[in-house]
Protein backbone atom coordinates (compact mmCIF):
# COMPACT_ATOMS: atom_id res chain seq x y z
CA UNK A 1 0.00 0.00 0.00
CA UNK A 2 1.15 3.55 -0.70
CA UNK A 3 2.54 5.48 2.24
CA UNK A 4 -0.30 7.17 4.11
CA UNK A 5 1.93 10.22 4.56
CA UNK A 6 2.34 10.52 0.78
CA UNK A 7 -1.40 10.13 0.18
CA UNK A 8 -2.11 12.71 2.85
CA UNK A 9 0.33 15.15 1.17
CA UNK A 10 -1.37 14.63 -2.19
CA UNK A 11 -4.78 15.34 -0.70
CA UNK A 12 -3.47 18.50 0.92
CA UNK A 13 -2.10 19.71 -2.41
CA UNK A 14 -5.40 19.05 -4.18
CA UNK A 15 -7.42 20.92 -1.60
CA UNK A 16 -5.08 23.79 -0.71
CA UNK A 17 -4.12 24.63 -4.28
CA UNK A 18 -7.55 24.67 -5.81
CA UNK A 19 -10.49 25.36 -3.52
CA UNK A 20 -11.31 29.02 -3.92
CA UNK A 21 -13.89 29.40 -1.17
CA UNK A 22 -12.33 31.35 1.69
CA UNK A 23 -13.10 30.34 5.24
CA UNK A 24 -11.67 31.74 8.43
CA UNK A 25 -10.15 28.34 9.22
CA UNK A 26 -7.98 28.48 6.12
CA UNK A 27 -6.91 32.13 6.10
CA UNK A 28 -4.13 31.48 8.58
CA UNK A 29 -1.10 32.79 6.71
CA UNK A 30 0.00 35.82 4.75
CA UNK A 31 -1.98 36.91 1.69
CA UNK A 32 0.35 37.62 -1.25
CA UNK A 33 -2.09 38.21 -4.11
CA UNK A 34 -5.70 39.02 -4.97
CA UNK A 35 -7.36 37.46 -8.03
CA UNK A 36 -10.77 39.13 -8.51
CA UNK A 37 -12.65 38.07 -5.35
CA UNK A 38 -10.20 35.29 -4.44
CA UNK A 39 -6.83 35.31 -2.72
CA UNK A 40 -3.51 33.49 -2.90
CA UNK A 41 -1.66 32.86 0.34
CA UNK A 42 2.04 32.32 0.92
CA UNK A 43 1.38 28.74 1.98
CA UNK A 44 -0.50 27.99 -1.21
CA UNK A 45 2.43 29.15 -3.36
CA UNK A 46 4.96 27.38 -1.11
CA UNK A 47 3.12 24.12 -1.70
CA UNK A 48 3.38 24.63 -5.45
CA UNK A 49 7.11 25.32 -5.18
CA UNK A 50 7.67 22.21 -3.05
CA UNK A 51 5.57 20.15 -5.44
CA UNK A 52 7.73 21.34 -8.35
CA UNK A 53 10.92 20.48 -6.42
CA UNK A 54 9.55 16.97 -5.80
CA UNK A 55 8.81 16.61 -9.53
CA UNK A 56 12.34 17.74 -10.47
CA UNK A 57 13.78 15.09 -8.14
CA UNK A 58 11.54 12.24 -9.25
CA UNK A 59 11.31 12.89 -12.99
CA UNK A 60 14.45 14.85 -13.90
CA UNK A 61 16.83 13.32 -11.31
CA UNK A 62 17.83 16.60 -9.64
CA UNK A 63 19.45 16.30 -6.23
CA UNK A 64 17.30 17.51 -3.32
CA UNK A 65 19.26 20.77 -3.02
CA UNK A 66 19.36 21.39 -6.78
CA UNK A 67 15.63 20.67 -7.10
CA UNK A 68 14.71 23.13 -4.35
CA UNK A 69 16.97 25.85 -5.82
CA UNK A 70 15.52 25.39 -9.31
CA UNK A 71 11.93 25.36 -8.00
CA UNK A 72 12.59 28.62 -6.15
CA UNK A 73 13.82 30.16 -9.41
CA UNK A 74 10.48 29.13 -10.96
CA UNK A 75 8.39 30.67 -8.15
CA UNK A 76 7.30 33.58 -10.34
CA UNK A 77 6.25 31.26 -13.20
CA UNK A 78 4.38 29.01 -10.77
CA UNK A 79 2.47 31.97 -9.37
CA UNK A 80 1.59 33.08 -12.89
CA UNK A 81 0.28 29.61 -13.77
CA UNK A 82 -1.73 29.40 -10.54
CA UNK A 83 -3.42 32.73 -11.31
CA UNK A 84 -4.33 31.51 -14.79
CA UNK A 85 -5.74 28.25 -13.39
CA UNK A 86 -7.85 30.21 -10.91
CA UNK A 87 -9.24 32.38 -13.73
CA UNK A 88 -10.08 29.26 -15.75
CA UNK A 89 -12.05 27.89 -12.81
CA UNK A 90 -13.82 31.22 -12.37
CA UNK A 91 -14.77 31.22 -16.06
CA UNK A 92 -16.10 27.67 -15.78
CA UNK A 93 -18.23 28.65 -12.74
CA UNK A 94 -19.49 31.79 -14.52
CA UNK A 95 -20.51 29.75 -17.55
CA UNK A 96 -22.20 27.26 -15.21
CA UNK A 97 -20.62 24.30 -16.94
CA UNK A 98 -22.39 21.11 -15.92
CA UNK A 99 -20.60 17.91 -14.88
CA UNK A 100 -22.55 14.64 -14.46
CA UNK A 101 -22.54 13.18 -10.95
CA UNK A 102 -21.31 9.88 -12.39
CA UNK A 103 -18.16 11.59 -13.69
CA UNK A 104 -17.43 13.00 -10.24
CA UNK A 105 -17.92 9.63 -8.57
CA UNK A 106 -15.68 7.95 -11.14
CA UNK A 107 -12.91 10.48 -10.50
CA UNK A 108 -13.08 9.87 -6.76
CA UNK A 109 -13.03 6.10 -7.24
CA UNK A 110 -10.08 6.35 -9.65
CA UNK A 111 -8.20 8.39 -7.06
CA UNK A 112 -8.86 5.81 -4.37
CA UNK A 113 -7.82 2.97 -6.67
CA UNK A 114 -4.61 4.74 -7.70
CA UNK A 115 -3.48 5.15 -4.12
CA UNK A 116 -4.89 1.85 -2.83
CA UNK A 117 -7.32 3.40 -0.39
CA UNK A 118 -9.55 0.42 0.46
CA UNK A 119 -12.68 1.97 1.97
CA UNK A 120 -14.65 5.21 2.17
CA UNK A 121 -14.02 5.30 5.91
CA UNK A 122 -10.25 5.14 5.41
CA UNK A 123 -10.52 7.88 2.81
CA UNK A 124 -12.52 10.16 5.11
CA UNK A 125 -10.01 9.62 7.93
CA UNK A 126 -7.19 10.77 5.66
CA UNK A 127 -9.15 13.87 4.77
CA UNK A 128 -10.21 14.64 8.32
CA UNK A 129 -6.63 14.37 9.60
CA UNK A 130 -6.09 17.99 8.56
CA UNK A 131 -9.62 19.24 9.10
CA UNK A 132 -10.69 18.56 5.49
CA UNK A 133 -14.01 16.98 4.57
CA UNK A 134 -15.19 14.55 1.95
CA UNK A 135 -17.64 17.19 0.71
CA UNK A 136 -14.85 19.73 0.11
CA UNK A 137 -12.81 17.12 -1.77
CA UNK A 138 -15.83 16.20 -3.89
CA UNK A 139 -16.46 19.87 -4.58
CA UNK A 140 -12.92 20.28 -5.83
CA UNK A 141 -13.20 17.22 -8.10
CA UNK A 142 -16.33 18.80 -9.57
CA UNK A 143 -14.52 22.10 -10.15
CA UNK A 144 -11.53 20.34 -11.72
CA UNK A 145 -13.88 18.59 -14.13
CA UNK A 146 -15.65 21.84 -14.93
CA UNK A 147 -12.31 23.48 -15.75
CA UNK A 148 -11.29 20.47 -17.82
CA UNK A 149 -14.57 20.65 -19.75
CA UNK A 150 -14.00 24.35 -20.40
CA UNK A 151 -10.51 23.64 -21.75
CA UNK A 152 -11.80 20.76 -23.88
CA UNK A 153 -14.41 23.04 -25.42
CA UNK A 154 -12.38 26.22 -25.91
CA UNK A 155 -8.81 25.02 -26.50
CA UNK A 156 -8.65 21.38 -27.65
CA UNK A 157 -10.62 21.98 -30.90
CA UNK A 158 -7.83 24.34 -32.01
CA UNK A 159 -5.10 21.69 -31.79
CA UNK A 160 -4.69 20.78 -35.45
CA UNK A 161 -1.44 19.00 -36.44
CA UNK A 162 -0.87 18.60 -40.19
CA UNK A 163 1.39 16.08 -41.93
CA UNK A 164 3.62 18.99 -42.99
CA UNK A 165 4.05 19.88 -39.30
CA UNK A 166 5.17 16.31 -38.54
CA UNK A 167 7.64 16.33 -41.45
CA UNK A 168 9.05 19.67 -40.35
CA UNK A 169 9.53 18.30 -36.81
CA UNK A 170 11.43 15.28 -38.19
CA UNK A 171 13.68 17.50 -40.31
CA UNK A 172 14.42 19.91 -37.46
CA UNK A 173 15.09 17.18 -34.88
CA UNK A 174 17.21 14.72 -36.80
CA UNK A 175 19.94 14.88 -34.14
CA UNK A 176 17.36 13.45 -31.68
CA UNK A 177 16.09 11.01 -34.32
CA UNK A 178 19.33 9.40 -35.59
CA UNK A 179 17.52 6.65 -37.50
CA UNK A 180 15.58 9.35 -39.38
CA UNK A 181 18.60 11.39 -40.51
CA UNK A 182 18.70 12.33 -44.18
CA UNK A 183 20.94 10.08 -46.26
CA UNK A 184 22.35 10.59 -49.73
CA UNK A 185 23.91 8.21 -52.24
CA UNK A 186 27.05 10.06 -53.35
CA UNK A 187 29.74 9.76 -55.97
CA UNK A 188 32.81 11.95 -56.34
CA UNK A 189 35.72 12.75 -58.56
CA UNK A 190 38.82 13.54 -56.50
CA UNK A 191 41.71 15.44 -58.03
CA UNK A 192 44.70 15.34 -55.71
CA UNK A 193 47.22 18.14 -55.37
CA UNK A 194 50.22 16.22 -56.69
CA UNK A 195 53.61 17.36 -55.37
CA UNK A 196 56.54 17.71 -57.74
CA UNK A 197 59.98 16.20 -57.14
CA UNK A 198 61.20 19.33 -55.40
CA UNK A 199 58.23 19.20 -52.99
CA UNK A 200 58.98 15.54 -52.21
CA UNK A 201 62.67 16.23 -51.63
CA UNK A 202 61.85 19.04 -49.20
CA UNK A 203 59.43 16.79 -47.28
CA UNK A 204 61.98 13.95 -47.07
CA UNK A 205 64.58 16.26 -45.54
CA UNK A 206 62.01 17.52 -43.02
CA UNK A 207 60.94 13.96 -42.13
CA UNK A 208 64.53 12.84 -41.52
CA UNK A 209 65.12 15.83 -39.21
CA UNK A 210 61.97 14.93 -37.25
CA UNK A 211 62.99 11.27 -37.10
CA UNK A 212 66.35 12.21 -35.54
CA UNK A 213 64.52 14.36 -32.98
CA UNK A 214 62.21 11.45 -32.05
CA UNK A 215 65.08 8.96 -31.77
CA UNK A 216 66.78 11.33 -29.35
CA UNK A 217 63.71 11.25 -27.04
CA UNK A 218 60.88 8.82 -27.88
CA UNK A 219 58.68 10.25 -25.11
CA UNK A 220 58.30 13.44 -27.19
CA UNK A 221 56.63 11.66 -30.15
CA UNK A 222 53.13 13.04 -29.52
CA UNK A 223 54.36 16.55 -28.74
CA UNK A 224 56.44 16.64 -31.94
CA UNK A 225 53.57 15.24 -34.02
CA UNK A 226 51.17 17.93 -32.84
CA UNK A 227 53.77 20.60 -33.43
CA UNK A 228 54.03 19.80 -37.13
CA UNK A 229 50.29 19.41 -37.81
CA UNK A 230 46.98 20.99 -36.80
CA UNK A 231 45.48 17.55 -36.09
CA UNK A 232 44.83 17.31 -32.31
CA UNK A 233 44.95 13.49 -32.50
CA UNK A 234 48.33 13.34 -34.22
CA UNK A 235 50.77 11.16 -32.29
CA UNK A 236 48.20 10.00 -29.73
CA UNK A 237 48.37 6.38 -28.58
CA UNK A 238 46.27 3.95 -30.62
CA UNK A 239 45.45 0.54 -29.14
CA UNK A 240 44.03 -2.19 -31.35
CA UNK A 241 44.05 -5.92 -31.98
CA UNK A 242 45.77 -7.75 -34.85
CA UNK A 243 42.34 -8.50 -36.31
CA UNK A 244 41.24 -4.85 -36.18
CA UNK A 245 44.55 -3.83 -37.74
CA UNK A 246 43.34 -5.36 -40.99
CA UNK A 247 40.90 -2.43 -41.29
CA UNK A 248 43.77 0.09 -41.43
CA UNK A 249 45.40 1.30 -44.66
CA UNK A 250 47.80 -1.00 -46.48
CA UNK A 251 50.71 1.29 -45.56
CA UNK A 252 49.84 1.11 -41.85
CA UNK A 253 49.27 -2.65 -41.96
CA UNK A 254 52.51 -3.39 -43.85
CA UNK A 255 54.66 -1.14 -41.66
CA UNK A 256 53.22 -2.16 -38.28
CA UNK A 257 53.33 -5.87 -39.05
CA UNK A 258 57.14 -5.66 -39.33
CA UNK A 259 57.86 -3.11 -36.58
CA UNK A 260 59.02 -4.50 -33.23
CA UNK A 261 58.11 -3.14 -29.80
CA UNK A 262 59.93 0.11 -28.99
CA UNK A 263 61.06 0.62 -32.58
CA UNK A 264 60.44 3.57 -34.88
CA UNK A 265 59.94 3.22 -38.62
CA UNK A 266 61.78 5.11 -41.31
CA UNK A 267 59.62 7.65 -43.17
CA UNK A 268 57.09 5.73 -45.28
CA UNK A 269 55.91 7.35 -48.51
CA UNK A 270 52.25 7.62 -49.57
CA UNK A 271 50.16 9.90 -51.75
CA UNK A 272 49.47 12.10 -48.71
CA UNK A 273 53.03 12.56 -47.51
CA UNK A 274 55.53 10.70 -45.34
CA UNK A 275 54.46 8.68 -42.29
CA UNK A 276 56.46 7.78 -39.19
CA UNK A 277 55.24 4.96 -36.91
CA UNK A 278 56.35 3.93 -33.41
CA UNK A 279 55.22 0.72 -31.68
CA UNK A 280 55.06 1.16 -27.90
CA UNK A 281 53.95 -2.37 -27.05
CA UNK A 282 52.70 -5.50 -28.76
CA UNK A 283 51.43 -8.91 -27.69
CA UNK A 284 49.61 -11.66 -29.51
CA UNK A 285 46.32 -9.94 -28.60
CA UNK A 286 47.07 -6.21 -28.72
CA UNK A 287 49.29 -3.63 -30.34
CA UNK A 288 49.78 -0.05 -29.13
CA UNK A 289 51.32 2.47 -31.52
CA UNK A 290 51.64 6.11 -32.51
CA UNK A 291 52.06 7.73 -35.89
CA UNK A 292 52.40 11.10 -37.59
CA UNK A 293 52.15 12.36 -41.16
CA UNK A 294 54.44 14.98 -42.68
CA UNK A 295 52.36 16.44 -45.51
CA UNK A 296 53.88 17.32 -48.83
CA UNK A 297 53.99 21.07 -49.48
CA UNK A 298 52.03 21.92 -52.59
CA UNK A 299 53.58 24.30 -55.06
CA UNK A 300 51.60 26.99 -56.84
CA UNK A 301 52.18 25.12 -60.09
CA UNK A 302 50.61 21.96 -58.65
CA UNK A 303 47.61 23.95 -57.42
CA UNK A 304 47.22 25.62 -60.81
CA UNK A 305 47.37 22.34 -62.72
CA UNK A 306 44.77 20.65 -60.49
CA UNK A 307 42.38 23.59 -60.67
CA UNK A 308 42.61 23.67 -64.45
CA UNK A 309 41.93 19.93 -64.56
CA UNK A 310 38.77 20.40 -62.44
CA UNK A 311 37.54 23.10 -64.87
CA UNK A 312 38.05 20.70 -67.79
CA UNK A 313 36.00 17.99 -66.03
CA UNK A 314 33.14 20.41 -65.28
CA UNK A 315 33.15 21.36 -68.96
CA UNK A 316 32.88 17.67 -69.96
CA UNK A 317 29.95 17.24 -67.54
CA UNK A 318 28.23 20.29 -69.03
CA UNK A 319 28.67 18.76 -72.47
CA UNK A 320 26.78 15.68 -71.29
CA UNK A 321 29.53 13.20 -70.47
CA UNK A 322 28.59 10.67 -67.77
CA UNK A 323 29.83 11.34 -64.25
CA UNK A 324 30.59 7.64 -63.62
CA UNK A 325 32.80 7.44 -66.68
CA UNK A 326 34.72 10.60 -65.79
CA UNK A 327 35.25 9.35 -62.22
CA UNK A 328 36.80 6.14 -63.58
CA UNK A 329 39.06 8.08 -65.94
CA UNK A 330 40.19 11.01 -63.81
CA UNK A 331 39.62 10.45 -60.07
CA UNK A 332 42.78 10.10 -57.96
CA UNK A 333 40.86 8.26 -55.22
CA UNK A 334 42.23 4.75 -55.69
CA UNK A 335 39.46 3.21 -53.57
CA UNK A 336 36.48 4.64 -55.48
CA UNK A 337 37.73 5.23 -59.03
CA UNK A 338 37.33 1.50 -59.76
CA UNK A 339 33.70 1.83 -58.60
CA UNK A 340 32.84 4.81 -60.79
CA UNK A 341 33.44 7.19 -57.89
CA UNK A 342 30.82 5.53 -55.65
CA UNK A 343 31.03 6.71 -52.01
CA UNK A 344 27.92 4.75 -50.99
CA UNK A 345 25.16 5.97 -48.67
CA UNK A 346 26.24 8.95 -46.54
CA UNK A 347 24.41 10.29 -43.46
CA UNK A 348 24.45 14.07 -43.85
CA UNK A 349 24.77 14.80 -40.14
CA UNK A 350 27.95 12.70 -40.01
CA UNK A 351 29.88 14.84 -42.50
CA UNK A 352 31.30 18.33 -42.10
CA UNK A 353 28.78 21.19 -41.99
CA UNK A 354 30.46 22.78 -45.03
CA UNK A 355 30.10 19.65 -47.18
CA UNK A 356 26.59 18.97 -45.86
CA UNK A 357 25.52 22.46 -46.95
CA UNK A 358 26.89 21.83 -50.46
CA UNK A 359 25.16 18.43 -50.78
CA UNK A 360 21.81 19.64 -49.45
CA UNK A 361 21.59 22.22 -52.24
CA UNK A 362 21.96 19.55 -54.93
CA UNK A 363 18.94 17.82 -56.42
CA UNK A 364 19.15 14.17 -57.45
CA UNK A 365 21.25 13.83 -60.62
CA UNK A 366 23.10 17.10 -60.07
CA UNK A 367 26.82 17.63 -59.47
CA UNK A 368 28.59 20.24 -57.38
CA UNK A 369 31.05 22.93 -58.30
CA UNK A 370 34.69 21.99 -57.57
CA UNK A 371 35.17 21.94 -53.78
CA UNK A 372 38.76 22.60 -52.72
CA UNK A 373 40.28 21.00 -49.59
CA UNK A 374 43.80 20.67 -48.19
CA UNK A 375 44.41 17.46 -50.14
CA UNK A 376 42.80 18.32 -53.46
CA UNK A 377 39.55 19.13 -55.25
CA UNK A 378 36.28 17.18 -55.07
CA UNK A 379 33.35 17.21 -57.44
CA UNK A 380 30.28 15.50 -55.92
CA UNK A 381 27.29 13.90 -57.63
CA UNK A 382 23.99 13.03 -55.89
CA UNK A 383 22.57 9.71 -57.12
CA UNK A 384 19.71 9.57 -54.62
CA UNK A 385 18.32 11.30 -51.53
CA UNK A 386 16.85 9.07 -48.86
CA UNK A 387 14.62 10.41 -46.07
CA UNK A 388 13.39 7.39 -44.07
CA UNK A 389 9.67 7.44 -43.44
CA UNK A 390 8.48 7.40 -39.87
CA UNK A 391 6.34 4.55 -38.60
CA UNK A 392 2.70 4.99 -37.59
CA UNK A 393 3.71 4.70 -33.93
CA UNK A 394 6.46 7.32 -34.32
CA UNK A 395 4.05 9.64 -36.11
CA UNK A 396 1.55 9.26 -33.28
CA UNK A 397 4.25 10.15 -30.73
CA UNK A 398 5.31 13.23 -32.72
CA UNK A 399 1.69 14.32 -33.12
CA UNK A 400 1.37 14.03 -29.33
CA UNK A 401 4.43 16.25 -28.81
CA UNK A 402 3.17 18.84 -31.28
CA UNK A 403 -0.33 18.83 -29.79
CA UNK A 404 1.17 19.44 -26.34
CA UNK A 405 3.18 22.37 -27.73
CA UNK A 406 0.05 23.74 -29.40
CA UNK A 407 -1.93 23.23 -26.20
CA UNK A 408 0.54 25.32 -24.19
CA UNK A 409 0.39 28.06 -26.81
CA UNK A 410 -3.43 28.10 -27.01
CA UNK A 411 -3.81 27.73 -23.23
CA UNK A 412 -1.58 30.76 -22.71
CA UNK A 413 -3.44 32.78 -25.37
CA UNK A 414 -6.85 31.96 -23.86
CA UNK A 415 -5.78 32.70 -20.29
CA UNK A 416 -4.16 35.93 -21.51
CA UNK A 417 -7.65 37.13 -22.46
CA UNK A 418 -8.88 36.20 -18.99
CA UNK A 419 -6.00 38.14 -17.41
CA UNK A 420 -6.85 41.25 -19.45
CA UNK A 421 -10.33 41.37 -17.91
CA UNK A 422 -9.37 40.37 -14.36
CA UNK A 423 -8.45 42.32 -11.26
CA UNK A 424 -5.01 41.09 -10.21
CA UNK A 425 -3.05 42.62 -7.37
CA UNK A 426 0.20 41.06 -6.19
CA UNK A 427 2.02 42.33 -3.15
CA UNK A 428 5.53 43.66 -3.94
CA UNK A 429 7.25 41.19 -1.61
CA UNK A 430 5.28 38.14 -2.84
CA UNK A 431 8.25 36.81 -4.79
CA UNK A 432 11.74 38.15 -5.59
CA UNK A 433 12.06 40.38 -8.68
CA UNK A 434 8.38 40.10 -9.47
CA UNK A 435 8.44 42.91 -12.04
CA UNK A 436 10.74 40.90 -14.32
CA UNK A 437 8.01 38.33 -14.99
CA UNK A 438 6.07 39.05 -18.18
CA UNK A 439 3.13 36.82 -17.41
CA UNK A 440 2.09 38.39 -14.11
CA UNK A 441 0.78 41.96 -14.03
CA UNK A 442 2.70 44.30 -11.77
CA UNK A 443 1.19 45.02 -8.37
CA UNK A 444 -0.62 48.26 -7.82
Amino acid sequence: MKSKTLIHAILLILILLNISTISSARVIDRIIAFVNDDIITQRRLDILVNQRAFELQQVYRFSEVEAQEEAEKQRSELLDRLIRQMLLLEAALTLKIQVPETDIEKQIQDFKNKYNIPTDEEFKKLLNRDGLTFESFKEQIQRNLMTEKLVMGRIVPRLHVRDSDVQKFVEENQDQLPTKAERVHLRHIFLAFIPNEEDKKETTEKANTILNEINADKSQFEKIAQRITSDEKAGTLIETTPAELLKFSNISLTTLSKLEQGHISKPVESDDGLHIFMVESRTDNKISFRFMTIDYPISELALKNTREKSVEIIKKLQEGEEFKSLATQFSDDKVTNTKEGDLGIIILKDISPELSEVIQKLDVGMYSDPLETEKGIHIYHVDEKIIPEITAEEKQQIVGILRQQLFEKEWTAYTDTLLENAYIKIKPDAIPSINTNKGIPESN
